[in-house]
């Protein structure tokens, strides 16, 4: 017997299902921990959590030269300490992988995990928060997409159902950034994607100690463009240090 046209239709619907599913298998399959030094003294090591897509545990680390580095990206609400499974998830349709790390400067411990493209990830805090002591206030939360490999654009991370952002408007990122050393001041500007010049702005506050952690908004353009972001600072002693750059994709910059 030969099938008709209405006969093949649940069929083509089920296909774009069965090729996503593919590829999530095939991105979790690929899906590696950091070439991070596994922790000698402190359980549990960073290693690969069975078949998932996930690493977690404590690392060494080792600091010889100062520098900035951003620890976090989110957008939306912070979520409550009494959390324990939080949905994660980004705006692009991409695959992500998502980095969740202290943001106090110890212990060094770090997750690391696969955010499937289109998806949001449910992620169990209790074996991060019993092995560190720490809360979720206490968390931060990066993403870049898989694809694009080491250096890749940042991703923000909504934690919680993801609200969409206005249509006439800017949204409003909250990045976290921190100081490896002590600092006098410290600077930054925006510039969008196509290399136009950004002006540099002081971020405000007093001189900051080593590790403290930097608040700053960071204002997306309103057409969904990503930006380029520059970091520079200044150390007690007037010595500039290595500038921070990173790249944040926006809204439009995601695979459709």
């Amino acid at each position: 017997m030969v099938a008709d046209g209405s006969d093949r239709r649940p069929v083509r619907r089920l296909l774009p299902l069965a090729i996503a599913a593919l590829a999530a298998t095939a991105s979790a399959a690929e899906f590696q921990c950091a070439p991070l030094k596994p922790s000698e003294s402190r359980r549990p090591a960073y290693t690969r959590i069975g078949e998932q897509a996930r690493c977690e545990g404590f690392y060494d680390r080792s600091v010889s030269q100062p520098f900035i580095e951003i620890i976090s990206l989110t957008s939306g609400t912070a979520p409550a300490d009494g959390a324990t499974v939080l949905t994660l998830s980004t705006p692009t349709r991409v695959a992500a992988r998502l980095i969740v790390q202290p943001l106090r400067p110890a212990p060094f411990y770090r997750v690391d995990a696969l955010v499937p493209a289109g998806q949001a990830l449910s992620w169990d805090t209790a074996p991060m928060l019993s092995s560190t002591g720490l809360r979720v206030r206490d968390l931060g939360f990066l993403a870049s997409q898989v694809a694009g490999g080491a250096g890749s654009a940042l991703i923000p991370v909504t934690i919680g159902r993801a609200t969409a952002a206005p249509a006439d408007g800017p949204s409003l990122l909250q990045a976290v950034l921190r100081v490896s050393v002590p600092v006098a001041s410290l600077a930054w500007r925006r510039q969008r994607m196509d290399g136009s010049a950004g002006t540099w702005r002081d971020i405000p506050g007093p001189a900051r100690f080593a590790w403290e952690r930097v608040p700053l908004a960071l204002e997306m353009p309103p057409d969904g463009g990503g930006v380029r972001v520059d970091v520079q600072a200044v150390d007690a002693d007037g010595k500039v240090l290595p500038m921070l750059r990173f790249s944040v994709s926006g809204l439009a910059d995601g695979s459709p």
